[in-house]
């Protein structure tokens, strides 16, 4: 995030390549956010700018320190002057749209994150949203807010400690920020491959980022020689360009792979310190210079703008609409440079008192309207009931299918797991799977309760019910082992029949529907110990795996194949569609369903030959007439673009009746 931090020129001199550095930041951020290829990488425009600014703010302290100038006070009014004036006037208006467009879970969510953004807070609000069940983060228009709470966060402890160290050598500095950017970036390599959530979203993990500038501007390193500097200049400037057009959004970050485009910053910041270097000159050519100046604003405006523009289309935006709020984001953020940041930076026009009185107002403010959003549930009065009741079909989920879904290792290893049907009867089946079987629950358990059955549930959510894998969004066993648990479970209880349902196509293809185009999961094979190149291969692998240690001993095998994934979400698109008076088939095509589907479907026929599996086809009863429904007698049969709701699922009760 491109937080405006232009040099005080009296104090540091200006160095306008920086402000084209910003530029080369801010511009892939940009493009990677409204899709424009090949800037499948944008994202570490974040990374570039915390180098910019851990440089920056470092230099300016460290230039202070020597001249007896530095106070907390004065610092802090600083960042209030550069950071908090754009920032309430993209949530001022942000808030107006969201008014306008939210639907009522959105908006309450929208009010959630305002008032974290307020206090800096933002990050941990995302990362405490995130997860399997989270909305799409297209639908989050303070989402970029998450790099301004990092680097706040930052700034509130690291002034202190260099405070504390102001009459240290240099070289103690030094090795204060060289032990924390370690410490840092060994946390960060732990944390993306076991909390890869976490360390996207939480400073502890991006620290050595800004520590990176601060050893800089500490002068860890001597003035390089003309030929060296046009050389470390050329490389860095190659760093950056494999970081934005090589990386794609399944790059872990900020591990080692953030070593690329921080790598590439700080060796232009470095190679550039005189402004000799062609490059230097390049990044200080005015126009792109301009684009730094801006770059803040521009980061402030651009997404906000991408995603109610996305929100209110309901539908990826062209190319050309892209290019037109692109557009539109670059004027805002000349406007918001010239008429918001650079006034409040000039102390004769703003006092320190009313800069501080401006800042306490405005977090006020933004606390009490995101609180009332919160508190009034998103004003669902905004719209009329029809529309309110489409859109509670998004809560349509039975409370068992949240917490038998979520139950944990241990509870599986002790046998305490959800019990379907008649709880008279002796449990004889179990179904076996991820959150797509935790949605059939309801008509599971009605219709063996119908029966006289019972059976349990032994799947968790957001785990694939593959043996013997790994999948990259849960680099952790726990998955495997909570398969390997429930496997022993049937097996101990003497379970003779086993359904087993998941998304299937998803963990075969590794992606997502087009509604969560960013929705990667890779494969491993823990047998072989690597991610087959070939995702079909390990798939199929895992598939054979399950379905022969599940129909041993003679058990009968149910594979359910997966229902029909939509572009959108089915209660938004249906309530979308009564406001504005137009409907339209919002569901795939059978013959689009088939395609997904089809590996899946070879490899379910080829393992019914051999292993005498029964094949479920929700799809026989969910697309009629060569397309798939999305609704039924006006209610969403989904809950949100790919779990069926319980209504939904209860339409599937002539296929289970069959089957139990």
């Amino acid at each position: 995030m491109p937080h405006a931090q232009v040099q005080e020129r009296a104090s540091l001199p200006y160095r306008a390549d920086i402000d084209g550095l910003r530029a080369l930041a801010v511009i892939p951020v940009v493009f990677y956010h409204f899709h424009v290829a090949p800037f499948r990488g944008g994202f570490v425009g974040v990374d570039i700018f915390f180098v910019i600014s851990g440089y920056l703010i470092t230099a300016l302290i460290h230039a202070e320190m020597q001249t007896g100038e530095y106070s907390l006070a004065g610092f802090y009014e600083r960042r209030v002057r550069r950071i908090l004036p754009a920032l309430f006037a993209v949530l001022s208006a942000s808030a107006v749209a969201a008014l306008w467009l939210l639907f009522p879970e959105d908006l309450s969510r929208f009010g959630e994150s305002m008032a974290a953004t307020a206090i800096f807070a933002s990050n941990f609000d995302f990362w405490q949203q995130s997860g399997y069940f989270d909305t799409a983060a297209e639908s989050k228009p303070l989402l970029h807010t998450w790099s301004l709470a990092v680097e706040e966060q930052f700034y509130l402890v690291f002034p202190l400690l260099l405070g504390l160290f102001r009459t240290a050598p240099r070289r103690v500095l030094l090795l204060l920020t060289g032990g924390l950017a370690v410490a840092s970036f060994a946390f960060g390599v732990w944390a993306v491959r076991s909390y890869p959530i976490m360390a996207f979203y939480l400073a502890p993990s991006r620290i050595w980022e800004l520590m990176l500038g601060a050893i800089l501007a500490l002068g860890a390193f001597p003035a390089a020689p003309r030929w060296l500097a046009e050389l470390l200049s050329v490389v860095g400037l190659a760093l950056l360009g494999l970081a934005v057009f090589g990386f794609s959004p399944d790059s872990a970050m900020p591990g080692e792979n953030a070593l690329l485009p921080c790598g590439g910053a700080a060796l232009l910041i470095y190679a550039n310190g005189g402004g000799r270097t062609v490059i230097a000159k390049a990044l200080s050519w005015q126009p792109v210079v301009f684009v730094g100046l801006v770059s803040y604003s521009l980061y402030l405006w651009h997404w906000p703008i991408f995603v109610f523009a996305r929100y209110e289309s309901f539908a990826p935006l062209r190319i050309d609409q892209a290019l037109a709020w692109i557009a539109l984001s670059v004027g805002l953020a000349v406007l918001s440079w010239r008429f918001i940041e650079r006034p409040f930076r000039d102390r004769r026009r703003f006092s320190r008192r009313a800069v501080f009185a401006y800042a306490g107002t405005g977090i006020v403010a933004c606390l009490a309207f995101g609180g009332a959003l919160v508190a009034t549930g998103g004003l669902p009065e905004r719209f009329p009931p029809d529309v309110q009741r489409v859109l509670a079909e998004s809560k349509d989920r039975d409370p068992r299918d949240r917490s038998c879904g979520g139950i944990t290792l241990d509870d599986i290893r002790a046998g305490k797991v959800c019990v379907l049907g008649d709880p008279r009867a002796k449990p004889s089946f179990a179904l076996w799977g991820d959150s797509h079987a935790a949605s059939l629950i309801p008509v599971v358990s009605a219709v063996a309760a119908r029966r006289g059955r019972a059976g349990y549930y032994v799947g968790h959510s957001g785990c694939a019910p593959l043996l013997g894998v790994m999948t990259s969004d849960q680099p952790s066993l726990r998955c495997a082992r909570i398969n390997a648990a429930a496997l022993s479970l049937i097996e101990r209880r003497g379970i003779g029949e086993v359904l087993i349902a998941g998304r299937w196509a998803y963990y075969d293809r590794g992606r997502g529907t087009a509604a969560d185009p960013r929705e990667e999961r890779r494969l491993t094979d823990l047998d072989a110990r690597q991610e087959d190149a070939d995702q079909h291969a390990v798939f199929a692998r895992a598939l054979e795996r399950t379905v022969a240690s599940a129909a041993a001993s003679g058990r009968r095998v149910v594979l359910i194949a997966d229902v029909p994934e939509i572009d959108g979400n089915v209660p938004m698109m249906l309530a979308r569609m009564m406001l504005r008076g137009r409907y339209f088939d919002a569901g795939p095509t059978l013959a689009a369903y088939r395609s997904r589907q089809a590996f899946v479907e070879r490899e379910f026929a080829r393992l019914a030959q051999r292993y005498r599996l029964t094949i479920a086809e929700p799809a026989s009863i969910l697309c009629v007439g060569g397309r798939c429904a999305v609704a039924a007698d006006g209610r969403p049969l989904y809950r949100d673009h790919h779990h069926l709701s319980v209504f939904g699922a209860d339409r599937l009760a002539p296929l289970f009746s069959k089957l139990l």
